[in-house]
C-alpha cells in the first residue's frame, strides 16, 4: 500500500553514520496553488462519467433497454462493487515502486483513455435485449469499472501527497469538489440525451457521452501533468501498515462507517430525479432542471465550506453540512411546491459532506501516523473508495427493487398511489442516512476526544 513511512532513529545501525534527515521521510514543501488547481480539474472529467453513469445508468436500462428495474439494479450493484473491491488490490500493485508518484502519472496518462474508450463504446446500443443485452451489459460495465477503479486510485491517492502543510487539505479537497461540482453541471445540461426516447434523442446520447469521454481523458491529463512528478528520495523504509494499523486508527474507522452510511443512502435521491421527471411530473426536462439545481447548489456552497472548515472544528462543520443535508429532504417532502428549494438545500449540505469525507481522511492518515510512527496514503484511500462504492453499488441494487415493488415497467404509466411510493423512496432513505451519519459523528467526536485524553 502507498506507504510514506517515518522510521526512527533508533532503527539506524549503532555505527551507522547519520546524514542529514535520514532519520526521516523528507518531507516536501508547500505545493504550489496552480498545480493544486491542475490536479484538482481531473474531478472534472471523473465526475462526468461518474455522475452519468450514476444517474443514469440504471434509468438507461430500465427504458432504453429493456430490462427489469431488480436485475437493473444488480447490475449497477456488481459494476461498483467490482468497482470496490478492485481499489485496494490496484492499490497494492501500483504502490510496490519506489517512485510512487511517477507510478500514478503513469497510471493517468495510459489509463485515461482506456476508460473514456469503454464509457463512450457502452452507450451505443447493440440493439440486443433479453439475456444478451444483460451479458453485455455487465461485462461492459464490469470493463468500465476494472479500467475506472485504476485511474481512481492513482488520483485520489496523489491528494495525500499534496496535503502536506497544514490547511491544504481543505483547499485541495475544496478544489476538487469544485470541479465535481462543474462536470456534475455539465451532465445536468445534456441530461435530456439521456431521458428522452431513443427517437426523440438520436445521435445525441452518442455525442454526449463521447464528449465526456473526452473531457475525462483531457482533464486527467492536466491532473497528471500538474502534480508532483516526484517526491523527496527516503532514506529508510519502514515495514509496511499492518491490519493493526487500521483496527488501532478509530478516526479512520468511523470515517468508513460514515462513508458507507451515506454512500447507501444519499445518492437515491438525485437517482430518482429521472423517474420522477417522467413517471410523476411527465415532464422529461425537470430531470435536467433538478440536476442544475443540485449542482449549482453545492458549487454556490463550495467556498462557503471551505472557510467553514478553516474556522470551525471538524466536527461541527461535519454535523453542519448533514443537518443542512436532512432540512433539504424534509423540505422536499413536506412542500412540493418547495421542491427545487429542498434540492438546491440538500445540494449545500452536500457539498459540505463530501468535501469533508476528504479532510477526514487527510486527519486519519495523521492520526495513524502519529500513533505508530507509519504514514500510510494508499492503504486509507483504498478502504474508504472501497466503502463509498460498496454502499453506492448497494444503494442502486435497493433502489432497483424499489421500482420493481411499486410496480413501474418501462414505458408504462403509474398510478397515483405508485407515484406517491416513488416520491417517498427518493427521500425516506436519504434522511435515514443523514441521522445515522449524524450518530456515527457523534462516536468519532467521542473517539477524538478519547486520543486526545491517551495522548495526554
Amino acid at each position: 500500500m502507498s506507504c510514506n513511512c517515518k522510521t526512527s532513529a533508533l532503527r539506524r545501525r549503532p555505527m551507522e553514520p547519520r546524514a542529514p534527515d535520514q532519520n526521516l521521510c523528507s518531507q516536501p514543501g508547500p505545493v504550489h496553488p496552480a498545480r493544486m488547481l491542475g490536479y484538482a480539474s481531473g474531478n472534472f472529467g471523473k465526475n462526468a462519467l461518474a455522475s452519468t453513469m450514476d444517474f443514469f445508468l440504471l434509468f438507461i436500462l430500465t427504458e432504453r433497454w429493456g430490462v427489469s428495474p431488480a436485475i437493473a439494479g444488480l447490475v449497477v450493484m456488481i459494476g461498483l462493487v467490482w468497482d470496490g473491491i478492485c481499489d485496494p488490490l490496484l492499490g497494492m500493485l501500483l504502490d510496490r515502486p519506489a517512485d510512487r508518484n511517477a507510478v500514478y502519472r503513469r497510471i493517468l496518462f495510459v489509463g485515461a483513455p482506456v476508460v473514456g474508450m469503454v464509457f463512450a463504446i457502452f452507450f451505443i446500443d447493440p440493439k440486443w435485449r433479453g439475456n444478451s443485452i444483460v451479458i453485455w451489459a455487465v461485462a461492459a460495465v464490469m470493463l468500465f469499472r476494472t479500467a475506472y477503479s485504476a485511474c481512481d486510485v492513482a488520483h485520489n491517492a496523489l491528494m495525500m501527497r499534496l496535503t502536506t502543510t497544514p490547511g491544504s487539505a481543505t483547499t485541495v479537497s475544496g478544489l476538487r469538489y469544485m470541479f465535481s461540482c462543474l462536470g456534475a453541471l455539465a451532465v445536468a445540461h445534456f441530461a435530456s440525451a439521456f431521458v428522452a426516447t431513443p427517437r426523440e434523442s438520436g445521435y445525441d446520447l452518442v455525442a454526449v457521452t463521447g464528449l465526456a469521454a473526452i473531457s475525462y481523458v483531457g482533464t486527467l491529463w492536466i491532473s497528471a501533468s500538474s502534480a508532483p512528478q516526484r517526491m523527496p528520495a527516503r532514506a529508510a523504509v519502514a515495514p509496511p501498515a499492518s491490519p493493526g494499523w487500521i483496527i488501532a486508527n478509530r478516526p479512520l474507522l468511523l470515517l468508513l462507517a460514515l462513508g458507507f452510511a451515506q454512500a447507501l443512502t444519499l445518492p437515491v435521491f438525485a437517482r430518482c430525479f429521472a423517474y420522477i421527471g417522467k413517471g410523476v411530473l411527465q415532464d422529461a426536462s425537470w430531470t435536467g432542471t433538478a440536476l442544475t439545481m443540485l449542482a449549482a447548489a453545492q458549487l454556490v456552497a463550495l467556498p462557503i465550506w471551505m472557510t467553514i472548515a478553516r474556522r470551525l472544528e471538524r466536527r461541527a462543520a461535519l454535523g453542519l453540512a448533514l443537518v443542512a443535508v436532512a432540512a433539504g429532504l424534509a423540505v422536499f417532502a413536506i412542500e412540493p411546491t418547495l421542491a427545487m428549494a429542498g434540492i438546491a438545500l440538500f445540494g449545500v449540505g452536500n457539498a459540505g459532506l463530501q468535501m469533508m469525507i476528504w479532510v477526514l481522511l487527510a486527519d486519519a492518515v495523521d492520526h495513524g501516523e502519529r500513533r505508530t510512527g507509519i504514514r500510510c496514503e494508499g492503504l486509507p484511500v483504498a478502504l474508504l473508495l472501497l466503502a463509498l462504492k460498496i454502499g453506492g453499488g448497494l444503494s442502486g441494487a435497493l433502489l432497483g427493487h424499489g421500482l420493481t415493488m411499486i410496480g413501474w415497467s418501462a414505458g408504462a404509466p403509474i398510478g397515483p398511489r405508485a407515484q406517491r411510493d416513488l416520491l417517498a423512496m427518493a427521500w425516506i432513505p436519504p434522511l435515514i442516512g443523514a441521522l445515522a451519519c449524524l450518530t456515527v459523528l457523534a462516536c468519532l467526536d467521542a473517539s477524538r476526544r478519547s486520543g486526545a485524553g491517551e495522548q495526554r
